[in-house]
């Protein structure tokens, strides 16, 4: 049982499913009990999402010491009490009453997240498969890509028959029944492999010097501006999709097909990712990616709202997310190095993090402002223009240092 369990292939579907599950509850099920709880409650749509906004924020901040416990004492005991911590938090979710509870429930469950989402998942694969943790990144996103398309209408049909209270219950002993024995069953007691390059263990003196020193490589700041702004125009894009084409008069049927296309085609990126393996160079995916992005924003903008186009934008805008979702994981380890490598996620996740929480608020605001969504577009293309920037100086920066290298 236990070679079973160390197998590459059981340990990343098994992780995977943990990861459908933590996505599927907190991120994409959040929006679902968001009106359920309004007529319930009485209180405002924005008073129950600035929750989720404060809950992201959180996570952010606790990306980094997150990232440190994990490369010290390895991801069983970190993304375990994760899980434990969010299963009790979503039963008292089923309970809350005030406004005060709420919010406290979920600046608690920012914590749990930045425990059991990608960034620690990542550190987890990159500890465990070093060098081939690319592979290992890429099926794993490829098997989590699947938790908006399970929990969305499981949680949508659960709602329909069930009060929002037992249905919290119900996602609570999803984090008990299947992420908490995998994190703990599943994930080594220790890292599989030390996080120093020489094979032995750096001293948290040794971790802050390799840090300090990647403060000040360009590279560092040019992924985490490129990452940073690409979380800010995708959780941009997502959030105001719905009211943007209904304010330019799309049909309902057309809409839900374009919104619907977007998960299937993120999974379509990460199998293409996947089929390409290793050939797939980081710093050719990563500029194709950078162009698509901004390429998907523009046809929203410029082309008619119909769905041929709109197909187009979910095909490019899809791709581009689930590919994105990939490099995130992998090329911070290829281009500074996989030493504590969970603080150098946590150092990045910060600002992406951030950027994904306050992204809604930002574009709503712009265009309660302005009255024209269309320059709300705009300036979420402005931002996609900043991120293809980044990765451009990281790119240079990068490729200036293997040269000099092989001169050497």
């Amino acid at each position: 049982m236990a070679s079973l369990r160390q197998h590459p292939r059981v340990f990343i579907a098994a992780l995977g499913c943990a990861q459908i599950v933590s996505w599927g509850t907190t991120y994409y099920g959040f929006p679902l009990f968001v009106l359920p709880m309004a007529e319930s409650l009485g209180w405002s749509l924005t008073l129950i999402n600035g929750a989720v906004t404060a809950g992201l924020l959180v996570t952010g901040l606790c990306a980094y010491p997150v990232g440190a416990l994990i490369d010290r004492h390895g991801g069983r005991l970190v993304m375990t009490a994760g899980s434990i911590g969010a299963a009790i938090l979503y039963l008292l979710w089923s309970h809350v009453v005030d406004v005060f509870a709420f919010y406290a429930v979920w600046l608690a469950l920012g914590v749990c997240m930045a425990a059991i989402l990608y960034e620690p998942a990542f550190a987890v694969l990159t500890q465990h498969f070093g060098q081939d943790s690319r592979r290992a990144i890429t099926a794993l996103t490829l098997i989590a890509g699947f938790a908006g398309t399970v929990f969305i209408p499981l949680t949508e049909t659960l709602l329909g028959v069930l009060p929002w209270r037992e249905v919290l219950v119900i996602l609570a002993v999803g984090h008990i029944v299947i992420c908490i024995p995998i994190h703990w069953w599943f994930i080594p007691d220790k890292p599989a492999a030390p996080a120093a390059s020489n094979g032995a263990q750096e001293s948290a003196d040794d971790g802050r010097a390799v840090m300090h020193r990647r403060l000040r490589d360009p590279v560092f700041w040019g992924i985490t501006v490129w990452f940073t702004a690409w979380a800010a125009t995708a959780t941009g894009v997502m959030f105001q999709i719905v009211p943007y084409l209904k304010s330019s008069g799309v049909p309902t049927t057309t809409m839900l097909i374009a919104v619907a296309t977007v998960g299937p085609m993120q999974v379509a990126g990460r199998v293409i990712m996947m089929m390409f393996g290793d050939r797939a160079r980081s710093i050719v995916v990563g500029a194709l990616m950078s162009v698509q992005m901004p390429v998907a924003v523009l046809i929203l903008i410029l082309a008619p709202p119909e769905l041929l186009w709109l197909g187009a934008w979910a095909v490019c805008f899809g791709t581009a997310n689930g590919i994105l979702t990939i490099l995130r994981g992998v090329v911070p380890g290829e281009w500074l190095g996989r030493e504590h490598y969970g603080k150098l996620m946590g150092a990045m996740g910060l600002p992406w993090m951030v950027a994904a929480a306050l992204a809604p608020l930002v574009t709503a605001s712009i265009w309660s402002k302005t009255g024209d969504p269309q320059l709300m577009l705009w300036a979420v293309f402005a931002v996609s223009l900043v991120g293809a920037a980044g990765f451009c100086y990281a790119a240079v920066a990068v490729t200036r240092r293997r040269i000099g290298a092989t001169i050497t």
